[in-house]
């Protein structure tokens, strides 16, 4: 029986040592969403396996419960909210245990699917109250000076056309006559300039007829 006894408790022994550890608990992340200008972007989802797990708020962060295994690795989809275009790649994701140190950042970009083009115009030579237009409509008029600012908003990559109407009779030998200038709105906020160099007809020379008198004999 004493032998019995022993051996069933080195059976028991030997089944407690095979038993796994338990699982590490669980580790808090963070996924950080901005956008090209580094802004946060706020109602962005984080999803797993097609499982929504957490938004962004409005300082453009979530925060995400990893478990498993020191070091395990893990793939996020983001979603981006309206007007934004989300991420191609996955985000890859480890479980890193950081004790008392701040959890790890995963930082990844929704692109804005709009921006704005701020225009610089100069017209040399034309004069004051240029009108500018876009899409037959005024949008502004240059100053003495032959200057305006226009700021442009349009999705990535859209062709905006302005022009430069000199309809009015006051600009009728100004010349080119109502220039058009064209814009492709970039991928990110930015400015440009618009240039035109304006040309007056000149004034036709007095002709001065000398006056007929009675010829001398």
């Amino acid at each position: 029986m004493k032998s019995l006894s022993v051996a069933l408790a080195l059976a028991v022994a030997s089944l407690a040592a095979c038993k796994p550890p338990p699982a590490p608990a669980p580790v808090t992340v963070f996924v950080r969403v901005v956008d090209e200008s580094k802004a946060p972007v706020s109602n962005a989802e984080i999803a797993s396996a097609s499982q929504v797990i957490s938004k962004t708020g409005g300082d453009g962060r979530a925060e995400v419960t990893v478990g498993g295994r020191e070091g395990a690795t893990y793939i996020l989809d983001v979603r981006c909210p309206t007007g934004y275009r989300s991420p191609e790649a996955p985000l890859e994701i480890r479980r890193l245990d950081n004790g008392s140190a701040a959890p790890p950042e995963y930082v990844t970009r929704c692109s804005r699917l709009r921006h704005k083009l701020v225009v610089n115009i100069q017209a040399i030579g034309a004069g004051g109250s240029l009108p500018v237009l876009y899409l037959g409509k005024v949008l502004t008029h240059t100053d003495a000076d032959g200057k305006a600012r226009v700021t442009l908003e349009g999705d990535v990559l859209e062709r905006i056309d302005l022009q430069l109407d000199t309809s009015d009779a006051s600009f009728a030998k100004v010349h080119p006559q109502s220039p058009t200038g064209s814009f492709e709105i970039p991928n990110v906020d930015g400015e440009t300039s618009y240039e035109v160099k304006f040309t007056r007809d000149k004034k036709a020379p007095k002709r001065f007829v000398k006056a007929a008198g009675p010829k001398q004999m």
